[in-house]
């Protein structure tokens, strides 16, 4: 950055919240390259969204990185770096510098990746018109205005760079997942399932135990249980009634199956929850030999 005329702070906060703050939010417009030495340090967070021009982004880990419109760069704080233009020509930004612990808890989840601290922003235009609006907003002074500005921040920070970090299991085991936790009254025919996902039974049971650590069948009764669990909570449905409306066969296969799973019986639980005693906080494993879970 420049700090000539091309630099504009559209605001400031150096109090901030116990959330974190956004200490700054701004714009270049056909800035320059400077070449400061060393390297630049930043004590926050900072977000650079180019919407103009090209350049390269360079620091201590990493080779340089080619910058083109739409791109967005990720500052870690401490961390000596370099961004910008080529001599003699210029790129347009919006800047957004932050700090506080919910930016820390994104750089653990990896949303704040300085590892790829050049990420590409699609589509491009509702982006830009988005952080434009963000950046230039006139902004409170009291504390629930400064805390709910933090907020959209870590919005749009995991709306930008979230979806960078897919989920590791694959698409089939993802897709029956959806299955297996989908219309928990139905039966559902585990076969069937395999075939949806476009693998032979043997491999999907293999795989998907692999991805989750459960069978399929274990996985679809541990989604009834945990919805009975909320219907015993939250409801005053009968037993026998919340055992017909997840498929079980009975109150009493449903009772079976919730003890085994849970610890105590569907009236314990439901007596628990009612006076806030202790309550089971994760279903117990359940063995599948000899339970049909195949």
């Amino acid at each position: 950055m420049s700090p000539s005329k091309p630099v504009r702070i559209a605001s400031q906060d150096e109090i901030g919240t116990p959330l974190g703050r956004l200490r700054a939010a701004g714009f270049v417009d056909d800035g320059p390259a400077t070449l400061p030495e060393p390297r630049r340090v930043m004590d926050s967070y900072a977000l650079v969204f180019v919407h103009q021009g090209t350049g390269s982004y360079v620091d201590d880990t990493t080779s340089a990185r080619p910058v083109q419109p739409g791109d967005t760069i990720v500052v870690a704080p401490g961390q000596p770096h370099w961004y910008g233009p080529p001599p003699s020509a210029t790129w347009s930004e919006i800047f957004l510098v932050f700090d506080g612990p919910i930016f820390d808890v994104l750089a653990t989840s990896g949303v704040l990746d300085t590892r790829q601290p050049v990420r590409r922003v699609q589509p491009f235009q509702p982006w830009c018109e988005r952080l434009r609006a963000f950046a230039d907003r006139r902004r409170g002074s009291s504390l629930l205005e400064c805390q709910l500005d933090v907020l959209e921040l870590a919005t749009l920070l995991v709306e930008l760079h979230g979806h960078d970090h897919a989920d590791p299991v694959p698409r089939p085991i993802r897709r029956a997942r959806e299955l297996l936790a989908g219309d928990l009254t139905a039966e559902l025919d585990l076969r069937a399932v395999a075939a949806d996902v476009g693998l032979p039974y043997e491999t999907f049971r293999k795989r998907f135990r692999a991805a989750t650590g459960a069978s399929p069948a274990a996985f679809r009764l541990d989604r009834r249980i945990e919805a009975a669990q909320s219907l015993l909570r939250m409801t005053t449905e009968t037993h026998a009634a919340i055992a017909t409306s997840l498929g079980f066969a009975d109150e009493y296969h449903f009772a079976k199956r919730f003890r085994t799973r849970v610890g105590m019986s569907p009236r314990e639980y439901r007596r628990a929850a009612m006076y806030r005693e202790p309550i089971p906080g994760a279903l117990r494993g359940l063995p599948e030999s000899g339970q049909g879970h195949r």
